[in-house]
């Protein structure tokens, strides 16, 4: 499954990535945070950790139903104004 991943602050976009979650667990590495990920049977496992300075979250865990979005989703995470957005889409 391919996820397009995109953390704000506000209306602030703090950085955007895009993770391939398959069976094997990976570590992929952003500018602003580490996310690693893999498939369990019915949900992804996607984990974001050692956000830079000066995000002050340190671990945003989602399990994800696999699935295919037909538009962004949205989180909103704690009581600041982060944000972290996604899209899923399944390798055809």
């Amino acid at each position: 499954m391919h996820v397009e991943l995109a953390l704000f602050d506000g209306d602030t976009l703090l950085d955007r990535c895009v993770i391939r979650v398959g069976q094997l667990q990976v570590i992929d590495t952003f500018s602003r945070f580490q996310v690693a990920h893999r498939l369990r049977e019915d949900t992804a496992d996607v984990v974001l950790s050692d956000f830079a300075s000066p995000i002050t979250l340190t671990k945003v865990t989602l399990d994800m139903p696999i699935h295919e979005s037909s538009d962004w989703e949205s989180i909103k995470l704690g009581v600041e104004e982060y944000v972290i957005a996604f899209r899923c889409r399944l390798d055809t």
